[in-house]
């Protein structure tokens, strides 16, 4: 993998049998160095990704899980000017201003729909760099080790919004779409939504890439939206085919978990996703080890 600037590696925990370590490195976009931290704790092969800096409660809840559980975890860092984080990363190019959403940047058509023309070679030569970093240098290799990526993110309270602009909040209603008829904003998206009469927040869901673990996930009473298949994701409509991490990780073959919970009152919820993300690739483990010793 090729970096642009330097990378400095320490260890900042021990717990147990593991060492957490954090490895930060400083990938270019433009003229501007974005700071894209790799916390790593070998008791897991979990990989969490927090895209969005400003989404501070679920990116400590990660840290938390992956020193006390284990995995990865890539951060990627945006600041305003007095230092607070941010949604978007600002950089420059020839001496002008830009942002970008981090979350928007990983497919050509992501690409098209939401990066000005100018920047867009940019952005990818960012997007490919740091596709490396989260998929451990190689996305393929990731894909052919069976692993699993999880996405962490906090919602804003709906309920704090004015009416007229809850139906483009990201809830798990808003995927929704009945006899035709559109209830949300991201409905092109999904292949199918659970909800669940078990989860009164509806900021709080799970994401899957595809079907095969929404019995999972509903066993515990979360909300939990499928995306739809690789197949249909290959669109030019910039609904469906956004550029998101989700998106992208449909396109190649890697199963993606996405967390989503309200950024003011769903730390209970949230953990209870870590929970059982973890009992997931715990399963996932000893069903490997009994294959292998049913081989010998």
């Amino acid at each position: 993998m090729k970096f642009l600037a330097f990378t400095i590696l320490l260890t900042c925990i021990t717990v147990a049998s593991g060492a957490v370590t954090k490895k930060s490195s400083m990938l270019r976009l433009g003229s501007t160095n974005v700071g894209v931290n790799v916390y790593s704790n070998p008791l897991s092969d979990v990989t969490f990704i927090a895209p969005h800096h400003n989404e501070q409660a679920g990116l400590r809840l990660a840290r938390e899980f992956v020193a006390a559980r284990g995995g990865r975890l890539v951060e990627i860092e945006s600041f305003d000017p007095s230092g607070r984080p941010t949604r978007y990363i600002a950089f420059t190019k020839n001496g002008k201003s830009h942002s970008i959403d981090p979350n928007r940047i990983f497919t050509e058509n992501g690409r098209r729909c939401g990066v000005a023309a100018e920047i867009r070679s940019e952005v990818e030569s960012f997007a490919r760099e740091l596709t490396e970093v989260i998929f451990d240098g190689d996305p393929a290799a990731y894909r052919n080790s069976g692993r699993f990526l999880v996405a962490v993110h906090n919602n804003a309270d709906i309920e704090s919004k004015a009416r007229p602009s809850r139906a483009g909040d990201l809830t798990a209603a808003a995927f929704v779409k009945v006899a035709g008829v559109s209830h949300g904003a991201f409905q092109d998206q999904a292949a199918g939504v659970y909800l669940s009469n078990a989860e009164d927040d509806p900021d709080n869901f799970v994401l899957l890439s595809t079907p095969e673990h929404i019995g999972y996930f509903a066993d515990f009473g979360f909300n939990v939206v499928v995306q739809r298949p690789a197949a249909s994701l290959a669109s030019r409509k910039c609904s469906m085919d956004d550029g998101s991490l989700s998106v992208y990780s449909a396109l190649v073959g890697i199963p993606y978990i996405c967390l989503e919970a309200d950024a003011d009152n769903g730390e209970i919820r949230h953990r209870q996703m870590f929970e059982a993300v973890y009992g997931m690739a715990n399963r996932r483990r000893e069903a490997s080890v009994a294959i292998a010793s049913a081989g010998n």
